[in-house]
């Protein structure tokens, strides 16, 4: 089975559970911008999500970079109308490629793992949690990823419902070329170009590089850069009513 499709019929399987997912299309077109109204690729979680997130729009935290700001739109796709009160979250690693939270593996260039690892977990960092507001929108501001190796550069997502204990769960992905623009750049040319460089329908085992609705469309802003992308999301609880207990966010 493709793995497209096997996404799908998970997807659709969750909703069957009580559980809401992002799900995948065969042909879906870039989501940037508001009012196209399509269910957005979910990908994994990955390894470094924690239990807890700042209420905040300004994710910096002091940390070294280009700065980024990451306006989304949260739409129910259901209604083709914006979801207000969605509790978006994100998190990505600093121009060093690694992240708060957690206790961070060394890498060698090849990928392969060091001895030596790096405690971040008092760290706070590129990590917020945002509630959408009467148009469904959500902003943060941080600064442009860093890359380790062998992923394409990235960040993660999550959307939470407003009153139902389910989620949806994504990776959204930059261009080459506006990563090597911005590697290029003081606390990032260190290191230089990520060398993974997956372009938009490369099939990945495990990752959505194949959907382009999950590759941010990003323009200059000053003396950084921004992005708008619309987040498509159906969370099956509006179906069926209330969730019980078992289902809603500790």
């Amino acid at each position: 089975m493709q793995r497209r499709k096997l996404l799908t019929g998970l997807a659709a399987l969750a909703g069957s559970l009580g559980a809401g997912r992002l799900l995948a299309q065969d042909s879906t077109p870039s989501a940037t911008g508001a009012g196209s109204c399509r269910l957005i690729t979910q990908d994994v979680t990955g390894p470094f999500h924690v239990d807890h997130y700042k209420d905040r729009s300004n994710i910096f935290d002091g940390q070294k970079g280009v700065p980024l700001t990451l306006n989304f739109q949260v739409t129910d796709v259901l209604t083709c109308k914006p979801l207000p009160g969605a509790r978006v979250v994100i998190w990505h690693a600093n121009n060093e490629g690694f992240y708060s939270g957690v206790v961070n593996p060394v890498l060698n260039a090849d990928g392969t793992a060091t001895s030596k690892t790096l405690d971040l977990s008092e760290e706070t960092f590129h990590r917020g949690i945002q509630t959408s507001d009467a148009q469904g929108k959500v902003q943060f501001v941080t600064a442009f990823p860093g890359w380790y190796f062998p992923r394409a550069t990235h960040l993660h997502l999550k959307v939470y419902p407003p009153d139902f204990g389910e989620e949806a769960t994504t990776q959204l992905y930059f261009h080459n070329d506006i990563c090597d623009e911005v590697y290029g750049a003081e606390h990032y040319r260190h290191r230089g170009p990520n060398p993974t460089r997956p372009m938009p329908g490369d099939d990945s085992g495990i990752f959505s590089y194949d959907s382009g609705d999950l590759w941010l469309n990003i323009s200059r802003s000053g003396d950084g850069y921004t992005a708008t992308h619309e987040l498509g999301v159906v969370f099956y609880g509006q179906m069926f009513g209330p969730l019980t207990d078992h289902y809603r966010q500790g």
